[in-house]
């Protein structure tokens, strides 16, 4: 049933818990909405003037990705109000537009969230989703590093790259995923003309990454239930201690670091197995995702993780998540919140 919420600069109040604007990903509602447009789960987007004026279901996007249906009351003017508020809190329309901008110069749309490292040379940012199968990872002085599933993900497929493809800047690297009963023997191997990146088990925790046979970079994983700092809304991204000062060498471990298996579990991808739409193309959003719960899992709370979520570890911190194709593709249910 629809229930009443109140918003205001404070917040979005549901349900007795108020959601501050700093958990909203403000500037994505309000690109779309200046366009006309309300944004939903997985970027799926609806026109404005097909909300109803009675109930309906508003998406709510927080600033993981996190997509919340809320039901409302009145579900076109609380879009609308909604709207006003992130479109204001953002600076006005021209800052909008600016952020809207600088997300296509990324490659990397906004309603996705961007976590940040300290790289070599700079910040390293880092954009993931893990039901989209897809890494984004671009830094100061280095080709932009994206992981893709032309034809989908499937974890036991004969494929050495499992239907994973991996660019760097405009060139297609050649990826090979093993995993093999013994650890020290799993690896992840990567080529581009004339170099070669491999990550192997280092120990329980931790795996590292070689270039050309030269250690570049040690990658730890997070334990599972990691402390997040008051008004910490992201999980952190995996430490990566950088043994050389090259960016490209940067780009490549946080991408390693976000899309596999470190560790023990080293040679495995930590996305669940998506098979290839009917047209064999890869995983994409379609209209009836717009008002379903999308969650990211990559928040430290349970509004922002499906069971078995948590960054793609899995809730027990297990097998790196790339085991089967369990787990919701809609989420279940859930948002449960009401609208005014």
């Amino acid at each position: 049933m629809a229930r009443t919420v109140g918003l205001s600069e404070d917040g979005l109040r549901r349900g007795g818990r108020t959601t501050p604007p700093e958990e909203l990903n403000l500037a994505a509602m309000a690109e779309a909405f200046l366009r006309g447009r309300w944004l939903g789960g997985g970027g799926a987007e609806r026109s404005l003037e097909g909300l109803p004026e009675g109930p309906g279901v508003v998406p709510v996007t927080r600033v993981t990705g996190t997509s919340t249906p809320v039901r409302a009351r009145r579900a076109a003017a609380f879009a609308r109000a909604l709207g006003e508020l992130a479109v204001r809190r953002c600076g006005g329309p021209e800052r909008v537009a600016g952020l809207a901008a600088r997300a296509r110069a990324e490659d990397v749309p906004l309603w996705m969230a961007r976590r940040y490292a300290e790289g070599p040379a700079g910040p390293v940012g880092v954009a993931v989703d893990r039901r989209l199968v897809r890494v984004d990872v671009f830094g100061a002085h280095a080709p932009v590093v994206r992981l893709r599933a032309p034809h989908g993900f499937r974890a036991d497929s004969p494929d050495p790259a499992k239907g994973l493809s991996l660019t760097v800047g405009d060139t297609a690297a050649r990826l090979v995923l093993t995993k093999k009963p013994r650890r020290s023997k799993s690896s992840v191997e990567m080529w581009l003309p004339g170099q070669h990146w491999a990550l192997r088990r280092e120990n329980s925790g931790s795996s590292r990454l070689l270039r050309d046979g030269r250690p570049v970079a040690l990658l730890t994983r997070l334990p599972p239930r990691p402390v997040l700092a008051p008004g910490t809304v992201l999980l952190p991204l995996a430490p990566v201690r950088y043994e050389t000062s090259d960016p490209l060498d940067a780009a490549v471990a946080h991408a390693f670091a976000t899309a596999f298996g470190l560790g023990d579990t080293t040679g495995s991808a930590r996305f669940r197995s998506r098979r290839a739409p009917a047209d064999g193309g890869e995983p994409i959003v379609v209209d009836a995702c717009w008002d379903r719960p999308w969650y990211s899992n990559l928040g430290g709370g349970r509004e922002d993780n499906e069971p078995g979520g948590n960054d793609g570890w899995g809730s027990d911190g297990g097998d790196g998540g790339s085991g089967d194709s369990g787990g919701s593709d809609g989420g279940g249910d859930g948002g449960g919140g009401g609208g005014d």
